[in-house]
Parts: C-alpha cells; structure tokens; sequence
C-alpha cells in the first residue's frame, strides 16, 4: 500500500470509530482508580494475614499453648 491509501484507510477508521462521551469516560475512570485501591486494601490486609500465618508456622507448637502448661517436645 502507498501512503495515500493508507492515509485514507486511516481516514475512514476515525470517522467510523464511536466516540463515548467524556463523562462516561471520567466516570470509568473513576471506577477503575476505586477498583483498583479496593484491590490494593485487599491484598495488604491479605499480606499481613499470610505473614502473622507463616509466624505461626515457624513458632514451636509448645510456645503455642499457655504459659503454665507443660511443653511438649
């Protein structure tokens, strides 16, 4: 294809390409930010809880119990 056709093929695409209007666009913006920090939140807290989880792992089962009971070796 020369430069002319491809030109005019790019023409024609923007004039057949829908436009959205702006505001709708802000507001899928919008959403996507909050999304976006919801999923952020969620996977913090999940961080924490996995590390408070594999703290436990490597805690000794006798430290779990209370403190006047026996350990258990």
């Amino acid at each position: 294809m020369n430069d002319y056709n491809i030109e005019t093929a790019l023409k024609a695409l923007g004039r057949c390409t829908p436009k959205a209007p702006e505001e709708t666009v802000e507001a899928m913006v919008k959403t996507v930010r909050a999304l976006n920090a919801e999923k952020a939140r969620r996977a913090a807290a999940a961080g924490k809880t996995s590390a408070a989880d594999k703290q436990k792992e490597l805690t000794p089962r006798a430290e779990l119990k209370a403190p006047g009971a026996k350990k258990v070796l």
